[in-house]
């Protein structure tokens, strides 16, 4: 069991096992449950737990792409039976690294957009500034753009690995609730922002990643 934190902001293991015809035990990637993290919290000593509560097991199927955040401890379950690689466990693992800039799909070209999100992204900052003292992780936002009209339709969260500060959660904030405020904030700055129309019309979306660290 380990972690690979400093690697990136994401962790992935792709399987080309052929996990059905397998003739080995194990294999599988082993994440550990984020309760047990934060165990005594939440304990209840009126309630056992198993094996399949305090971690999840994820076969190595053909072709699946798992994706984690490194930060939690995880591990393989170790393979015996063939001592044959070809029918072995066979994936590819990595990281993520490049977690710093936007992405642009659809009909808006990134060079009309950049100006007017840096625009909208700087009073957002210094907003959430101090937000950002008090949770650690990744969140990627997905901003939906009208081609006709450059207004923002929605604004939608695709990952979000943030964690708490401890010390905030004890001090009667809860995760969620700090989330929220951060959401809120980010809704409050960017949802009236307007883009440059399309030149065809279509509709276009910008991932937009924030790093609090």
């Amino acid at each position: 069991m380990h972690t690979d934190s400093w690697h990136g902001p994401f962790a992935y293991v792709f399987s080309l096992t052929n996990w059905e015809a397998r003739k080995f035990t194990g294999g599988e990637t082993f994440i550990l449950d984020t309760k047990v993290l934060d165990y005594w919290r939440r304990f209840d000593a009126s309630k056992g737990l198993e094996e399949s509560s305090l971690l999840t097991k994820v076969p190595a199927l053909m072709n699946r792409l798992t994706i984690f955040d490194p930060r939690l401890p995880h591990g393989v379950r170790p393979v015996r039976g063939t001592q044959d690689p070809r029918e072995g466990r066979i994936v590819i693992h990595g990281w993520f690294t490049d977690q710093g800039n936007p992405f642009y799909t659809g009909s808006i070209a990134e060079e009309d957009a950049t100006d007017t999100l840096n625009a909208a992204l700087e009073p957002l900052y210094d907003y959430i500034g101090e937000e950002c003292a008090r949770v650690t992780g990744v969140l990627n936002l997905r901003i939906h753009v009208s081609g006709t009209s450059g207004q923002v339709a929605r604004i939608e969260s695709i990952a979000d690995t943030l964690v708490v500060d401890p010390d905030e959660i004890y001090d009667g904030a809860s995760a969620e609730g700090l989330r929220q405020e951060i959401m809120t904030a980010i809704h409050k700055h960017l949802s009236s922002v307007k883009f440059p129309t399309a030149a065809d019309g279509g509709d276009s979306q910008i991932t937009l990643p924030f790093i609090f660290e």
